[in-house]
């Protein structure tokens, strides 16, 4: 008989065995059971993967958890992302206000650059007339609205009227409060409109020095043009201001006589320069009737007792406003009286 040739039979693993007690009919014996399950379920398995499935759920935590690496650089990105709008923005704005200073629009501190109204008055509000934050004057009249007043300072001598104008520049509130001898008030600032006309008319807040001086001392009995020479009305100030100074210049040569050292004329032309004059008869008195000074409180403003004006009366004399008599007086030109000046913006 042939015998079938036969692959060898692999030796199988000899499972685990465990023992129990069987009990039928009344008979115990014991028997040996292998079991795949136990072999797969061992101690030292069972605690492996326990181990793990505890390192995989760490691992995911720290990586999509609340506070994990994925949400870490996202908060990061965002983090990055908002400080790069901000530096934009920081720039952005930096180029705006370099821009508006270069553009003369520049108010420095401004409150509201919305202009102000045209058919309000602003009388007795304090000037910044370039804009720089510095306060120049206080504001006595405004042509968009003319006489607040009754338009007389006490007898005929302070008569005034104040013209309304169109075409006028635009203005803002600059700062909201501002305190000086004019009380407590706004400070108004010119927007960039120099193609338009002046609207207001400022007094300084302070005399152009703390002395006293001469009109003109040595014009006195020669002033033979007086009527024509200047005005005594509002909104003659500068040019009277510049009439006289060309007077002063020429001296013997076609003006009203040699020059002093303390008279004004030689005095006070480089604050000419910037626009600054002498007020008129008629300034000085819209200043007085709009602003209510009298000769009680005009102290507290910290006025002194007069002052001169660019009017001419006659050949000898010049109107000036006297503060501690109340009214507009005729000065001869050779005594010392003090000066404060007056400007448009």
């Amino acid at each position: 008989m042939t015998e079938k040739i036969r692959k060898p039979i692999g030796k199988r693993k000899k499972l685990p065995q465990f023992t129990i007690m069987n009990v039928i009919e009344g008979q115990a014996g014991l028997e040996n059971y292998s079991s795949l399950f136990f072999y797969s379920l061992t101690i030292d398995n069972i605690l492996n993967i326990i181990v793990l499935l505890i390192l995989a759920g760490v691992a995911l935590n720290l990586t999509i958890g609340q506070n994990g690496v994925f949400q870490r650089a996202q908060d990061a990105a965002n983090t990055w992302r908002n400080a790069e709008t901000n530096e934009q923005l920081a720039l952005q704005e930096g180029a705006d206000l370099i821009n508006s200073y270069l553009n003369g629009s520049s108010s420095g501190s401004g409150e509201n650059e919305e202009p102000i109204e045209e058919t309000e008055s602003f009388v007795g509000y304090y000037a910044d007339t370039d804009g720089d934050g510095t306060v120049d004057g206080v504001i006595y009249a405004d042509l968009a609205v003319g006489n607040t007043g009754d338009g007389q300072w006490t007898d005929s001598d302070g008569n005034y009227t104040i013209p309304t104008k169109t075409n006028l520049k635009d203005y803002y509130i600059i700062q909201e409060e501002y305190t000086d001898d004019f009380g407590t008030k706004p400070v108004i600032a010119p927007l960039n409109d120099s193609s338009k006309e002046d609207r207001f008319y400022v007094m300084a807040l302070d005399d152009f020095d703390s002395s006293k001086h001469y009109w003109y001392k040595n014009a006195y009995g020669i002033m033979s043009d007086y009527s024509t020479a200047t005005s005594g009305d509002f909104g003659k100030g500068k040019d009277n201001t510049d009439a006289m100074i060309a007077k002063w210049n020429f001296a013997d040569n076609g003006g009203y006589g040699a020059q002093d050292a303390n008279d004004m004329w030689g005095l006070i032309q480089e604050k000419v320069k910037d626009g600054w004059f002498v007020p008129s008869r008629g300034e000085w008195s819209a200043f007085a009737e709009e602003l209510k000074v009298t000769k009680e409180n005009y102290v507290n403003h910290k006025l002194s007792d007069w002052y001169w004006s660019s009017s001419q009366t006659l050949t000898t004399t010049a109107y000036s406003a006297h503060f501690y008599h109340g009214y507009i007086g005729h000065t001869t030109v050779y005594l010392d009286g003090y000066v404060r000046l007056s400007t448009t913006f």
